[in-house]
């Protein structure tokens, strides 16, 4: 075989592999969004805040939680996008600290390593900061965006 037949060989296989990777992208994001779709898959959850930080660029909320009702695979959950925008206007900032025991909603599947599980209803002492169907509504909008 020549040089040339060599190369091009191997861009074919390069570009063959980038194809299935791109289509096993492409499959989760179809499956992640039938997931959460099911209303079935949320679950009401309580817990204790162990710790309270935001994503560098204040896009994110990371709540992690010990002593758990509920079993998830991480203890670290999120709440993002329109939501963040929600329980921010609503106050979560000066109502939920650490030691609190707070309610929450959310579809307990990981999607790979490293995956958050987002948030999408919360509520402390009571009063809701993000009311499940609109969180639900916000989830499922900012996956097809």
């Amino acid at each position: 075989m020549t040089k040339t037949a060599l190369i091009c060989i191997k861009v074919v296989i390069v570009l063959q592999l980038l194809f299935i990777l791109a289509l096993g992208y492409f499959f989760t994001d179809i499956k992640m969004e039938k997931y959460y779709s099911d209303k079935s898959n949320y679950v009401s959850a309580a817990g204790t805040v162990t710790e309270i930080h935001y994503s560098k660029d204040e896009t994110c909320l990371f709540l992690s939680f010990s002593d758990l009702d509920h079993h998830f695979e991480e203890d670290t959950l999120n709440i993002f996008g329109d939501n963040l925008l929600i329980v921010r206007q609503n106050g979560i900032d000066e109502k939920i600290k650490i030691g609190d025991r707070i309610n929450f909603i959310a579809a307990p599947k990981i999607w790979g390593d490293g995956y958050c599980v987002p948030i999408v209803g919360i509520s402390v002492d009571g009063e809701e900061l993000l009311d499940f169907e609109e969180g639900y509504t916000n989830l499922l909008k900012s996956l097809n965006d």
